[in-house]
């Protein structure tokens, strides 16, 4: 026992109020240090506890405390989206206003699209070109924004800063604090034409054209 080793390890030295042993009185023979009166000294008491503290290897304080329920942190929740695909990120939002009812059409109370035609330029990408309009969504409604086919070998869009591009783009239920959100970006064209879209949000559809250098 470790607590043998404790006491062995004392030598001839006694505590104060005790006397040195000659005789063998039972227990105290294998202690040189005894009382007057044959009952534990305070040494005694001191060293069992030591001897405790030994065999325990730590002190209340050093013991693990059980972590307090309901401290473990929870991942951030993602916004919604219609479908599965690319999305434009919340964080590229370049601050929405309300649309003005001159300069855009409402699709199912959700999407801004521009009502005039858009001007395209050369892209820079050989035999595409680009037609610069921002998206304007409202915030808290995940919409999914698609070229109708065949379209889609013709024309793609793309918004975000930079963004996905595509046929087919997801628009996540973003907060926005003015109510709306704002998304740089565009549509290229193979030519000058006019792109329909079909608008997917809360359980409905719509189809709608975009004036791309030309009419509908």
């Amino acid at each position: 026992m470790i607590t043998e080793k404790v006491f062995s390890g004392l030598g001839a030295r006694c505590a104060p109020g005790a006397t040195m042993s000659g005789e063998p009185h039972g227990p105290a023979r294998d202690h040189p240090c005894v009382s007057d009166d044959r009952r534990p000294s305070i040494a005694w008491a001191t060293l069992l506890a030591v001897g405790w503290s030994v065999l325990s290897g730590c002190s209340p304080a050093d013991r693990p405390r059980p972590a307090p329920s309901g401290a473990t942190s929870k991942p951030a929740a993602t916004p919604a989206t219609v479908g599965s695909g690319p999305a434009v990120s919340c964080a590229h939002d370049i601050g929405g206003t309300p649309p003005d009812a001159d300069a855009y059409e409402l699709v199912l109370d959700a999407v801004a699209l521009p009502a005039g035609t858009l001007d395209p330029q050369q892209s820079g990408e050989p035999g595409w070109l680009f037609a610069k309009q921002g998206l304007v969504v409202r915030a808290g409604i995940a919409v999914e924004i698609t070229i109708a086919p065949p379209a889609g070998t013709r024309a793609r869009i793309g918004w975000g800063s930079p963004g996905p591009e595509g046929t087919t783009l997801q628009v996540p239920a973003c907060p926005s604090g003015s109510g709306w959100l704002a998304f740089a970006g565009g549509y290229t064209v193979r030519d000058p034409m006019c792109v329909p879209l079909i608008i997917r949000t809360s359980g409905q559809q719509q189809r709608a054209d975009v004036r791309v250098g030309a009419g509908c």
